[in-house]
């Protein structure tokens, strides 16, 4: 039974929240057996992973937290647009959501607290360096977000410009879906202003 909790862990991708675990039929005495019997490994309280999959703050956070959507360089970093490592992850959340004990857990995680309009609208799911599936921003949300700080002067220029050479080299751009999201978010101008200066 040990062996298929691991076994369990590992067909859902290598990673697992308890009551995941426990809607499979496992109790949490035969999960806690599994645990300190070395046959897997806690990544966080309340998530278990396989054995090989390291230290992963991404799928940490997104699963002991499902309403932490990574998102600004964080997401862009995802998803192939920047090659900066975020040192510390953005995340969005909820306007109403209380993320106190995610500030005490992570107190450098820049948080963004979002409205329903806003909020959760251009989620996806990407796989993280681990090669976990993660909930994060689209490209056109990220870069929506990313012009909306560089518009308040709280990112650097430069992860702008690179975000945004990437995203026209992808194949898969959606400049329609980018006006609308920049829109959304109250920057269609200062985009309009990138796009002259990049085509």
């Amino acid at each position: 039974m040990t062996r298929s909790v691991a076994e369990h862990i590992e067909e859902l991708g290598g990673v697992a929240t308890a009551a995941q675990l426990k809607e499979a039929g496992f109790s949490p005495g035969v999960i806690e057996h599994a645990f300190s019997s070395g046959r897997i490994d806690r990544l966080t309280r309340g998530v278990y992973c396989s054995l090989d999959v390291l230290d992963d703050e991404f799928a940490a956070v997104t699963m002991r937290w499902p309403k932490c959507i990574l998102s600004h360089g964080t997401a862009l970093y995802l998803l192939g647009l920047s090659d900066r490592v975020p040192g510390n992850l953005s995340v969005s959340v909820p306007r109403g959501y209380n993320p106190q004990e995610l500030r005490r857990t992570h107190p450098d995680m820049r948080i963004y607290r979002e409205g329903d309009k806003l909020y959760g609208l251009g989620r996806t799911t990407v796989k993280d360096p681990m090669g976990i599936v993660v909930p994060a921003y689209d490209a056109e949300r990220s870069i929506a977000d990313i012009i909306q700080e560089r518009a308040k002067g709280t990112v650097n220029p430069q992860l702008v410009r690179d975000a945004l050479v990437g995203y026209f080299r992808k194949s898969d751009r959606d400049l329609p879906k980018l006006a609308k999201m920049s829109e959304a978010l109250g920057v269609r101008d200062e985009l309009q202003t990138y796009l002259e200066v990049l085509t």
